[in-house]
Parts: C-alpha cells; structure tokens; sequence
C-alpha cells in the first residue's frame, strides 16, 4: 500500500501543477509563445472539466451510478496531461524514436497514476480511467503543436523540477478536494453533499474535517 500511495502521490497537485508551471515558465523564456498559450489552454482546460465534474457530483448528484462515475479523477488527468509533456520536452532535440519513447514512458507513468488511485481507493475505475484518458487526450494536443516547434526544448530547469517531482513527493498541501466540496455547496445553494455510496444527499449538513479555527466561510478548511 506504501508503495502505491507513492505513486498517487505523483498526481498532486504540488507534483504535477509545479511541473505544468514549470513547462509554461521555460517556454515563454524561450519565446515559445504560442506553444506556451497552447500548453496553459489545454492543460487548464482539462484541468476545469475534470474539476467541474466533481462539482456536479458534490452539489447535485450528477453521475453514472451503473459505473460508479462522480466525476473524473484529479490525480489521474493531471498526471497524464504534465508527464508525456514534460518527457517530449526533455528530449524534444532527440531523434523522432527517443521522443516517441519519452512520450511512452510518461503516458505509462500516468497509467500507474490511475491504477494507484484505484488501489488506494480513492477513485472507482471509471473515475481513475476516465481522467487518465482526457489528461492524454490534453497532452496529445499541446504535442501534435509542439512536434512543429523548434529550440523550446527546457532541459535544464524541468529537468531538476522532475527529477525534485518524482523523487520527493508528498501530500498535497492544499485540501483541493475542500475548495471544490466549497464551490459545490455555495453554487447548490445546498448544506449536504451527495455521497456515492447511496447516490444520496448526506443525512446531516456538512461537516468539513478540521478543528473550528482553520474553518473559513463554513465549509472550507484552511
């Protein structure tokens, strides 16, 4: 179980969002500035689905019930949106075979990205499927455009920010999953989340997990 919480872990937001800002960074360095417009679209872009269909679970029960789908999975699409990319970018100046190699690695590191949310059951499959797929499906169009670029290849910086990444992760600093549980209720207008178990509200109103002084506007934790 260690060893599969590692491997989700490479999905936080503290992994994966510092090497999507890490990627944007260098390309506008390197003057890349369309590709650098394209990558924050297409990875913010399926970042806001993947957090909008969490949203409409916790505020309004809309789901898949047969497939146990309450929206996609946040770890999963980010792992597999930033790792392809940052790969690709590493050796973007290397022969068409090391870059198609790259982007294989970094797709099957975000395959066991998902496989590890299952095993730490986080995510139902359909979620840690579903995420995974529309994070290749953002990599796999900032990379049909960056394969036409040439000189945007950020070796040094993202290759320390990787390596820090990948070998030092942790838990995510940040309680996302409270700032989304809080836009739910506020855009509901409801105090109960829905919970997959029942595909139900909750019996009672919701109670955010921390003590009362880190409790900001009710709901979210700080």
């Amino acid at each position: 179980m260690l060893w599969w919480s590692h491997l989700s872990a490479l999905g936080g937001l503290n992994v994966t969002v510092l090497l999507a800002v890490g990627v944007a960074a260098w390309l506008v360095g390197a003057r890349c500035w369309r590709l650098a417009l394209v990558w924050c679209a297409v990875f913010g872009g399926a970042m806001l689905v993947a957090a909008a269909s969490q949203v409409a679970f916790i505020g309004w029960g809309i789901g898949i019930r047969a497939l146990s789908f309450t929206g996609f999975s946040g770890h999963a699409a980010r792992a597999a949106a930033v790792f392809p990319v940052a790969l690709f970018l590493l050796v973007e100046r290397g022969l068409p075979r090391l870059r198609r190699g790259a982007v294989a690695v970094g797709g099957l590191l975000a395959v066991t990205v998902a496989l590890a949310r299952v095993q730490v059951g986080a995510h139902s499959a359909s979620e840690a499927l579903s995420g995974c797929v529309l994070g290749l499906g953002a990599a796999a169009l900032f990379l049909a455009r960056a394969r036409a670029a040439q000189d945007c290849s950020p070796q040094p910086l993202l290759l320390a920010l990787l390596a820090a990444t990948i070998l030092l992760p942790r838990a995510d600093p940040a309680y996302s999953h409270q700032w989304l549980t809080a836009v739910a209720l506020k855009l509901s207008g409801r105090d109960r989340v829905y919970l997959r178990n029942d595909w139900q509200p909750a019996q009672g109103p919701y109670v955010p997990p921390c003590a009362p002084d880190r409790l900001r506007f009710a709901v979210l934790c700080t």
